[in-house]
Formats: C-alpha cells, structure tokens, sequence
C-alpha cells in the first residue's frame, strides 16, 4: 500500500468523520445555549412575577389591616 492508497482509505474517511463529528458537537452546543438562554429568560419572568405578586399581597394586607383600624376607631 502506498501512501496515496493510505491517505484514500484511513486518512479522508477518519477527517471526514472528525469534521461531522465536529457539526454534531458544534450543534449540540448551539442547542444547548439556546436552551439555557430559554430557561435564564424563564426564571427572570418568574421572578419579576413572584415580586409583583408579593407587592401586591404587602399592598392588599396593608388596605385590610387599615379598613380594620379604621373601624375600630369608628366604633
């Protein structure tokens, strides 16, 4: 076997192997950066939700133990 023999039959099939391997991996990598961009985006919405919910709860029990002082002061 000579070398250009050598270089057709392991050399361009295992480079042709290492550079899809390479896409998939590269892929993968893209996928995964979208999905935690996905998740990152997620859990702020979450926590910007869960913070105006608690103002709200602070805001509504404030106006509930003032109608309940304002009353007993009334009586």
């Amino acid at each position: 076997m000579d070398w250009l023999q050598f270089l057709q039959i392991v050399c361009v099939p295992a480079f042709v192997w290492l550079v899809h391997k390479y896409g998939e991996m590269h892929r993968e990598l893209n996928d995964f950066k979208v999905q935690v961009a996905r998740e990152y985006a997620t859990q702020v919405h979450i926590s910007r939700l869960e913070l105006k919910i608690d103002e709200l709860r602070e805001m509504i029990w404030s106006i509930h133990n003032e109608s309940k002082i304002t009353s007993r002061n009334k009586k």
